[in-house]
């Protein structure tokens, strides 16, 4: 082993056998695949990343929604804008509908079907 070490050493380059030239070249290929594929996944990632903060920085404007709380979100501040055009007091959704006076359609028909869960009726029942 010594003396392959000292024959390096001195210059004279080393022989392989063409199996281990072909082993150590699928080596070296599958290195660079490797480190290709790396690269390929961190710069696609990196690309998708910057798109996302041009695009939420510079382009996408918040539209608040027609549900939900009418404060804007925890850290934002309103604009005075939307200060003027706030409603005064805390909105829960549209009002309660007015109760029903006399008999009504829902009042007049009869159940169309007994309300105790029996076999053969239901969501889940009928031909398959």
């Amino acid at each position: 082993m010594k003396e392959k070490e000292a024959g390096a050493e001195r210059g004279k380059p080393a022989t392989y056998t063409g199996d281990k030239k072909a082993r150590m070249a699928a080596k070296t290929n599958k290195k660079w695949v490797r480190l290709a594929t790396v690269l390929a996944y961190v710069l696609s990632v990196s690309l998708a990343a910057i798109v996302l903060a041009v695009y939420y920085s510079l382009i996408w404007q918040p539209v608040r929604g027609s549900g939900g709380s009418s404060s804007p979100g925890p850290g934002a501040a309103a604009t005075p804008a939307q200060l003027r055009a706030a409603p005064a007091g805390p909105t829960a959704g549209p009002p309660p509908a007015p109760p029903r006076t006399g008999p009504g359609p829902a009042a007049a028909a009869p159940p169309a079907a007994s309300t105790s869960p029996a076999a053969g009726s239901g969501p889940g029942a009928g031909s398959p």
